[in-house]
Order: structure tokens, then C-alpha cells, then sequence
């Protein structure tokens, strides 16, 4: 009892004298700005001590900064951050129960001093996590020049998908952005701070893009890009090396307007592309009907331009204003084609996209910002068939006849407004915020207007090489499998013979399956949601870092009103700083003297008063420096709105705008090749196909967790290891409420089955908040800021299982939905990224980029509808019999198409594909030009450093040169592999288990290259 009493006062004594000490300690905060007052987020700042050792933190999302528990001394503060001169200010006077306040004022770097600064040691923020992607300066020349490449490139970068659709995609702070140019781009953000509640959609995952602020010295530049098909190697989906160029010119250019108080800054560019499309597809010979395979390349000319404007305006000292427009117009013909698509689906396309985005941003005072957003944008695209031939769609065979988009066009608006208040107040940095968001959509769509007929596989009798029966050993027509291009040439055959349909479809002929679409075109939509979140960085010591958030979320269109999202995360240091522990003297009061390190044109004096009296001695150690372990985590909940899109279909598809048929009645199909209208339709007594929304529609939820441990390795290396979790309910399914109940149907008899609404009803498209996902990943990360270069990468072991799109795979009840959880098709099990640079001798950089990943899974079916749900889903059994008829053996087993009742079916993505590799390099050699400019001062870089160990000098930085001349070169698929399409997985096709063209993953990673299978791409770059 005495020895617990006594530890009961040696714990208080203990607590009282850290609460006295941390009492006595004082604090340093203050806010990171440009030259014109605009806020810099992401910036590191370094605080270093009498000692020599060092501290860092990362400045939040409204550019503030605060050390805490400093012990009263003096302390110098040294601010980085990319594009801009480092910044430092020594002599920094801290006073016990005092905070010393000191802003950092950066000025703009010129674009040949800019370098990949990358010092982010770990630490217990919560926007500092080490397993997110941080890429700026040298790291973005690693990504593709190409447009479209570098939006593949991000999209990748983010990791493998744990659900379908993406990443998204935030520009300036804005969702539904388009990616920008490389050269437009200053900051790359992804997967960082997963929990945040301002955070619509998780953290990892999503890509966030800062793009090019002005300047107050002019600079600017231009590019011109070149690649043909000289240089790449070939295609090996196609015969012979097709015609292939693509011209890219750029522009950029930033400078003052009034000095210190606004500047600008301008891109542009204009792409060129004579690509092509590879047709690799199976079709009849028009006189002998005999199959042949097509394998033909058709150049697709595109022509697209860009431009942004920026425009950085310091209102007054507390108030700031960023505008920025930018636009897009892009033309591009023979689109549609490739693959199984032959050149008669080609359609010409038309996009435009305006985007304006304007930000205001006030200093309330010297704790509080308040930040006013407002995006607007509209998109406009238009569509036109070369051909008004109604379609003809053979299963994975090929696709002829008109594409049927007919005339179409889709004008679509937005709106978006934003506000958010933050502050700091004690150990607490809070946000409290909004959003508005508004988006009309006016739609002409006279999709399949011509009609579509659809053949697919089926059953009938077996022929001889003379197209007669062959009579089984009871003298009956043996029946075997047919495939989609079988049936359609047993059609055409017996057609030329004058046979009668009835005879046809008796020889395993006739059309499976016509849809015909008519009515009013025109549809419109609008939709609006909004959004409230609060937020609190809570740092309940200098090694525990607490962020809880609240997010709510509700949009019309829907009724769903408890859309309630919790967030939790935290980060812990076991060990907060390092190194010895070493009393220091009570410091002298020194005037405050602060300067930028390098050529700035702007500089910044703070003035401490001197404290009167000598500050006590501190009790508890202060931060020796930053922590070499943080374990980081965070649980919370997400969710994704309903799209627009689903209400526009279902206000087009009520079958009174538009009247949409599907049909599968011999009467109709006997008509082949003859289109019936839409009347005749209605005279045959043909139901309608609608789209109809539940009741009980809600936005899909998502449950996530995620563990991460972090580990400064060196001090140039830090690794991160991770966790995540991930369950979501109520994702949005397709499901046709009116198919034939279970058993009931009989294939090959379109009348036969019980439907739930009624034969007349047709099919009832009914979309759903029935699907579930789970998915399980283990992530590591490294990153390594090296002498003359960078080295980043990750890897990904991720499993994740869904429920199917809608339609069951059971051949017999198109209900039955117990065996559709399954792997997804859109996640790979393994997946690696890096990339890097390497400053070389005599001004050569080289920029390495590498994707790999396993084979993403594939469903395989019958390709055949045998439960009446109009859809092609149905997969086969395990054979227990190899010597049924039909039963085919593959690598994966034997497949039975034609199973029993109670015959185990194969699980859902059954297959897996082939895996992806692509690694990419880039060279470029630098000539300096132009009056040499000799630096004020050199660099320094933040580092720890023995205060009584003798100090080496820095060595002088080379000689600037106004003027830069680059030569580069930027190579995909360095090794030329070949990486394979997902394989077709229907049964009744020609190409079934084979991949008919290249991996279309990532435009950057050929195989799906329309270029070749290794492009070069060759660039000339001048910069002032």
C-alpha cells in the first residue's frame, strides 16, 4: 500500500512538473505565402534550435505553420517549397508563455534553378502521410509528355481500383476537373490524408493537381513534340508497321502586371495526331461465306488544342484572388473502330470544355483564414454515324452495319461553390466548411434509331462439309454448339438456299436478338447536391496527432437523408526526435534579422521583444528533432453520389419519350435482314424495355480503415507500410425486375416463362442499391531524395470480391444471385509503380517511369441466354462428364455450356488475364545560353548538425544562364514487350481464351498502343 502511494505522488509530481514546464516553453507560428499574398500549401518548414538539431513541419491547407512546447532560446526558420526561392530567418527570439510570430514571404524561382525538393521527413501530421505520392519539378518529367498518356499515367499512379471508375480527380481544389498539360502542372498530389473530412471520396486513391502560379519576373517557353512511326517498333496485333505521326506544339508564358500585387500566367498547346486503330476480327467472305480473319489498320485523325490562364491578384494585404480559365476543343474522325469493330461503325466527334475557377482568400487575422471558391464550367460534345445502316452485331466476332449514334450531341453545365473557415486555436487546428454544386444536362440521343440485330450462340444440328445433317445413332439430328459466327452463317446459307426461316432457325440459324429505339431524342436533366464537413487537427502531444471529422452529404433526385460520414485518424511517434540529450544555456535576446537564402525580391522583417527576465529551466526535453517512427491510421465512412446519368435514363427510357424494344420473337427475327419501324413493333404487340429507379435508391457507402507504419530509414530514405480495408454496401446494379422466374423458361421459346409483372410489362430495368464490395490491400512505399536525384516506388497485394453489374449467371434462374460475389474484374492482385530521376553529368537528366501488374480476372460465359433476362451472362458448369456433347476442355478446366440442375457452376471471373509491364525512360541533355548570372548567395538545404563539430563550407553553385535549350527523348515500353487484351471469355466465340489485341490499361504502356509497341517520342524545349 505505502509503495503504491508513493508511486501515486511520484506520478503526480512527475505530471505536475511536465504541465509547469510545458507552461514555461513558448511557441513559434505564422502562414507561408507567395510574393503577391497568395497562400502556399505543402511547404516544409524547418525550425533548427541553438543545438544544431532540427524539426519539421508541413504548412496545412490555408499555408499556416506552428511549433509548439519550444523552450525559451533562439531559433532560426527555414521555409521550402518547389518553384520557390528557400527561404530562411535566423535570429528568432522565443519567450516562455509567449508565441512568437513569424510569416514567410517566398518569391518565385527561376524555371532552370527549379529542382524536385522533396524533404518531407516524417512526422505526426495528418496531411503528411509517407505512403502518399508526392510528385513536382524534375519527378513530373519521369510521367508521359502525351495528354492522354499522363491522364493514364495518374490514373495509375493512384493504384489499383477498389471500385470501378477510377480515381478521382481534383484540380486547384476542384472535383470533376480535367487534367491539364504536364507543363501547366506544379504539384501532384495522391493518396494524401485519406480521412480528411473535406475529402468527398477517400484520400487514396484520388489524384490532387495544383497547377503553375504567376510570377513576378517574366519567364516562359515552348516545346515542340514529334513521333512517327519510323521510330517505333510494330504493333504485333497488326501485318505491317501502319501509318502513324503526332505533332504537339506548347507555349507558356508568366510574368507581372503591377509589381507585387498581380501577376500571370498563360499556356497553350496544340496537338496533332494521325493515329490509327488495329481491326483484328472474324468475318464471312461475301461470295463463299467461308470465315476469314480481318486484320486491318486505319489511321484516326484527331486534332486538339488547350489553354489556360492564370491570373494571381493581392487585393490587399489580407486579401487575395486567383482566377484561372482554361479550354479545350478537340475533332477526331473514325473513332469507334478497332477490335472487333469493323471501319463501318467509324463516327466523327466534336468536344469543347470551358472551365472557370475563381478563389478568394482572406486573413480574418493571424488564426483564421477564410477560403471562397466558385467553379463553372461547361462541356459539350457531338457525335455522327459515317454510316446509317442499321447494326450488326455478331458476338465477339465482329461488328458491322452502322454504329448507330446517328446525330447526337450532349451539352453538359456545372457549378460548384465552396467556402471554408479554419483555425487555430491552442492544440487545435479546425476547418469548417461547405459545398454547392449544380449540373444540368441537355442530351440529344437518337441512339439505335436504325436498329440492331444481334447473333449469338446456340444449339442445333450438327453439318457435314456439304451443310447437310449428319443423323445421330437414333437416327435423329445430332446436336452440338453453335457459335455466334456459326449461326450467322448458317442464316445467310440457308437464305441463299430460299429456305424458310422456320427451316432456318431448325438448322441452328436465325438472328437471336433485335432492339430498335424511337421517339423523342431529346431528354434533359438537372441535379444538384450539397455538402458540410468539419474537421480538427487535434495535437494532443508533440508526438500524437488526433484528426476526427464529420461530413454530411444529401442531393435531390434521390430521398436519402441520412447521409452522415464520420472520420477518425490519427498519428503516433513512439520516439519524438532523436539524438543526445544536451542542456542548452539560457539564451540572449538578439535582434531578429530575416532574408530570403537566394536572388528573392521580396524580404520579410520579424521583431521579437526582448524578454526581461531569464526563463526558467524547462523540465521536459523538447523536440531533439523530427520522429524516425510514426504509426499513422484512420477509420471512416464515404459516399458516392447517385450520377445524373441514372436519372436521365430513366426519364428518357419511360417508355413515352422514347420507346425502346428488345426483342426476341421468331416472328420479328425471321425478318432478317429487314429492319422493322418501331410502329410495326407495336403492331406485332412487342413490349417495351424501361428504365425505372427503386424507391429505395441510395448512394453507395463505403466503410474504410487503414493502418500505416512509417520509417525515416535514413535520412534521405523513409518507407511506409499499410493496410486498408474496405467495405461498401449499396452500389447501383441494372436489374431486370420482369425477367422469367426460376425454371420457368425454356430456351428457344421467347413466350415461354412467368414474369413478375406480367408478359406485357417487357423488361423492366430497375436500377438498384444492391451490390457490395470488399476488398483487402497490403501497400508499401519508398521514396529516396538522393545527392542528384530521386528514387519513388510502391507496391500493392490487394484482394477485393463484388456482387455482379445485374445479371445473374446462373443458366437457370435469372435470380439467383448467390454465386455472383466473386473476385472483381477491375482489380489486379499484385501491382508496381516506380520512377525516378538521376542528374547526370554535362546537363543530362534521366527520367525512369514503371508500371507492372498481374492479370486482371475475366468472366467467362456460355454466350448464351438460357434464363430469359435478355442478357448473355449465363456461364457454364465443371464437366463431370468429359464425353458430353459440347463439353470443351481448356487450360482451366473443363467447361460443361449446357449444365444440369444442380451441376456446380464456375464462380463468377473465373479467369484471369495476362500481366502488364511497362517501364519508360527519358533522356534529355540542357544547354545553358544566354549572359552568365552569377548567384547573390548559394542554397542551403535544411540539415542536423553538431553545433561544436567544425562547419564546412557549401560549395558554390554553377553559373545560371538566362536561357535554356532542352533535347530530349521519351521512350515507352523500353524492353518492347508485348502485353496482351484481357482474353475473350464467351464460349461461342472464335476467340475464346485469346487475346485479339493489346493491353489497353494504360495509353502509355503499349501492346494497345496504336503507335507501335515501343514509341519515341522526340522533343525540342526552350525556356527563358
Amino acid at each position: 500500500m505505502l509503495k503504491t502511494t508513493l508511486r501515486c505522488c511520484f506520478l503526480t509530481l512527475g505530471i505536475a512538473a511536465s504541465i509547469l514546464a510545458q507552461q514555461n516553453n513558448g511557441s513559434i507560428k505564422g502562414t507561408v505565402t507567395d510574393q503577391l499574398g497568395s497562400l502556399i500549401t505543402n511547404a516544409r518548414v524547418v525550425l533548427k534550435d541553438e543545438r544544431g538539431s532540427t524539426t519539421s513541419v508541413m504548412s496545412s491547407s490555408i499555408g499556416a505553420f506552428e511549433f509548439r512546447n519550444l523552450r525559451p532560446g533562439l531559433y532560426e526558420l527555414r521555409v521550402v517549397a518547389p518553384g520557390f526561392v528557400p527561404y530562411e530567418e535566423k535570429g528568432i527570439t522565443v519567450h516562455a508563455q509567449r508565441a512568437t510570430v513569424s510569416d514567410a514571404q517566398l518569391s518565385v524561382e527561376v524555371e532552370e534553378q527549379q529542382v524536385t525538393i522533396d524533404d518531407r521527413t516524417i512526422s505526426t501530421d495528418a496531411d503528411n502521410n509517407a505512403n502518399a505520392v508526392v510528385l513536382r519539378g524534375r519527378d513530373l518529367d519521369a510521367l508521359p509528355n502525351d495528354p492522354n498518356a499522363l491522364a493514364a499515367a495518374l490514373q495509375a499512379l493512384a493504384g489499383p481500383p477498389d471500385q470501378e471508375g477510377g480515381a478521382q480527380i481534383k484540380v486547384d481544389g476542384f472535383s470533376n476537373g480535367q487534367i491539364p498539360p504536364k507543363e501547366a502542372i506544379r504539384e501532384v498530389r495522391i493518396n494524401n490524408n485519406p480521412f480528411a473530412a473535406e475529402n468527398e471520396f477517400p484520400g487514396f486513391g484520388g489524384i490532387e493537381i495544383f497547377t503553375q502560379p504567376g510570377s513576378e519576373k517574366w519567364h516562359g517557353g515552348a516545346s515542340f513534340d514529334f513521333n512517327d512511326e519510323s521510330l517505333n517498333s510494330r504493333n504485333p496485333f497488326t501485318t505491317r508497321r501502319a501509318p502513324f505521326q503526332q505533332r504537339s506544339f506548347s507555349g507558356n508564358l508568366s510574368g507581372p502586371i503591377v509589381a507585387k500585387r498581380a501577376s500571370f500566367s498563360t499556356y497553350y498547346q496544340r496537338f496533332v495526331s494521325d493515329s490509327n486503330s488495329i481491326v483484328n476480327a472474324t468475318g464471312l467472305n461475301p461470295v463463299t461465306l467461308i470465315p476469314f480473319t480481318l486484320n486491318q489498320s486505319l489511321i484516326t485523325p484527331s486534332v486538339s488544342t488547350y489553354g489556360n490562364a492564370r491570373l494571381d491578384f493581392k487585393i490587399n494585404k489580407k486579401h487575395t484572388l486567383v482566377g484561372r480559365f482554361s479550354y479545350s476543343m478537340s475533332n477526331q474522325d473514325l473513332q469507334g473502330v478497332g477490335g472487333f469493330s469493323l471501319p463501318s461503325r467509324a463516327y466523327a466527334g466534336k468536344r469543347s470544355d470551358f472551365t472557370l475557377q475563381v478563389t478568394e482568400t482572406a486573413m480574418i487575422n493571424e488564426k483564421t483564414i477564410n477560403e471562397t471558391r466558385l467553379q463553372l464550367s461547361r462541356n459539350w460534345f457531338r457525335q455522327t454515324s459515317a454510316s446509317s445502316e442499321p447494326a450488326l452485331s455478331v458476338l465477339d466476332s465482329f461488328f458491322g452495319g452502322g454504329s448507330q449514334v446517328g446525330s447526337s450531341s450532349n451539352l453538359r453545365k456545372r457549378m460548384e461553390i465552396q467556402n471554408f473557415t479554419s483555425w487555430s486555436t491552442g492544440n487545435h487546428f479546425m476547418k469548417i466548411g461547405g459545398r454547392l454544386r449544380w449540373v444540368g444536362n441537355d442530351s440529344v440521343s437518337p441512339g439505335n434509331f436504325g436498329g440492331s440485330y444481334t447473333f449469338a450462340g446456340g444449339v442445333g444440328p450438327l453439318l457435314d462439309a456439304n451443310d447437310l445433317v449428319v443423323p445421330g445413332p437414333n437416327g435423329q439430328p445430332q446436336l452440338v454448339e453453335v457459335g455466334s459466327l456459326e449461326k450467322y452463317r448458317r442464316t445467310l446459307l440457308f437464305q441463299r438456299q430460299g429456305l424458310s426461316p422456320s427451316a432456318i432457325r431448325a438448322l441452328g440459324g436465325g438472328a437471336t436478338q433485335f432492339s430498335i429505339a424511337g421517339g423523342t431524342p431529346e431528354a434533359e436533366v438537372t441535379q444538384g447536391d450539397v455538402a458540410f464537413y468539419f474537421q480538427d487537427e487535434w495535437r494532443l502531444r508533440p508526438n500524437f496527432t488526433l484528426s476526427p471529422g464529420l461530413r454530411y452529404e444529401n442531393q435531390n433526385n434521390i430521398s436519402s437523408p441520412m447521409n452522415f460520414a464520420p472520420r477518425l485518424g490519427f498519428a503516433w511517434s513512439p520516439v519524438f526526435g532523436g539524438g543526445k540529450r544536451v542542456e542548452a544555456k539560457p539564451a540572449e535576446p538578439k535582434p531578429v534579422e530575416a532574408k530570403p537564402v537566394a536572388a528573392a525580391t521580396t524580404t520579410t522583417t520579424t521583431t521579437a521583444t526582448a524578454a526581461t527576465t531569464p526563463a526558467p529551466a524547462p523540465a521536459v526535453k523538447p523536440p531533439a528533432g523530427p520522429p524516425k517512427t510514426v504509426f499513422r491510421g484512420g477509420i471512416g465512412l464515404f459516399y458516392n453520389r447517385i450520377s445524373e446519368d441514372i436519372t436521365l435514363n430513366a426519364l428518357r427510357f419511360d417508355g413515352v419519350t422514347q420507346q425502346q424494344f428488345l426483342v426476341t420473337d421468331p416472328a420479328v427475327l425471321n425478318l432478317f435482314p429487314v429492319v422493322p419501324p418501331v410502329e410495326a413493333l407495336a403492331a406485332f404487340a412487342q413490349p417495351q424495355t424501361r428504365r425505372v429507379i427503386s424507391d429505395d435508391l441510395n448512394p453507395q457507402r463505403s466503410f474504410r480503415a487503414m493502418f500505416t507504419v512509417e520509417r525515416q530509414l535514413t535520412k534521405a530514405v523513409k518507407l511506409s507500410l499499410s493496410y486498408s480495408h474496405n467495405r461498401t454496401v449499396d452500389i447501383q446494379r441494372s436489374v431486370n425486375i420482369n425477367a422469367p422466374l426460376g425454371v420457368t423458361f425454356i430456351p428457344g421459346i421467347p413466350t415461354s416463362g412467368t414474369r413478375p409483372l406480367g408478359p406485357t410489362a417487357g423488361n423492366v430495368m430497375q436500377y438498384q442499391s444492391s451490390g457490395r464490395l470488399t476488398g483487402n490491400s497490403l501497400n508499401i512505399n519508398i521514396n529516396a531524395n538522393l545527392k542528384k536525384g530521386n528514387i519513388w516506388g510502391g507496391y500493392s497485394l490487394s484482394k477485393s470480391r463484388n456482387t455482379d453489374s445485374g445479371t445473374s449467371g446462373s443458366p437457370f434462374d435469372a435470380y439467383d444471385f448467390s454465386q455472383e460475389y466473386a473476385r472483381t474484374n477491375f482489380g489486379q492482385l499484385n501491382f508496381f509503380y516506380g520512377g525516378g530521376y538521376y542528374q547526370a553529368p554535362f546537363g543530362i537528366s534521366l527520367n525512369l517511369f514503371t508500371i507492372a501488374t498481374s492479370g486482371a480476372p475475366f468472366n467467362i460465359t456460355t454466350g448464351r441466354d438460357t434464363n430469359g433476362d435478355t442478357s448473355f451472362s449465363e456461364r457454364p458448369a465443371f464437366a463431370t462428364d468429359l464425353t458430353k456433347p459440347g463439353v470443351v476442355v481448356t487450360p482451366l478446366g473443363a467447361f460443361d455450356p449446357n449444365p444440369s440442375p444442380g451441376q456446380q457452376i464456375i464462380p463468377r471471373n473465373f479467369g484471369r488475364g495476362p500481366g502488364f509491364m511497362s517501364a519508360n525512360l527519358g533522356v534529355e541533355k540542357i544547354f545553358k545560353l544566354g549572359k552568365a548570372i552569377e548567384p547573390k548567395m548559394p542554397p542551403s538545404s535544411p540539415k542536423t548538425t553538431d553545433a561544436n563539430a567544425p562547419q564546412t563550407p557549401q560549395p558554390k553553385p554553377p553559373v545560371q544562364r538566362p536561357y535554356t535549350l532542352g533535347i530530349s527523348m521519351y521512350a515507352s515500353n523500353i524492353f518492347n514487350r508485348t502485353n496482351k487484351d484481357v482474353p475473350v471469355g464467351n464460349m461461342a466465340s472464335p476467340y475464346f481464351l485469346k487475346s485479339p489485341g493489346g493491353s489497353n490499361n494504360f495509353v502509355f504502356g503499349p501492346g494497345g498502343g496504336s503507335g507501335g509497341n515501343r514509341l519515341i517520342q522526340l522533343r525540342l524545349r526552350f525556356n527563358f
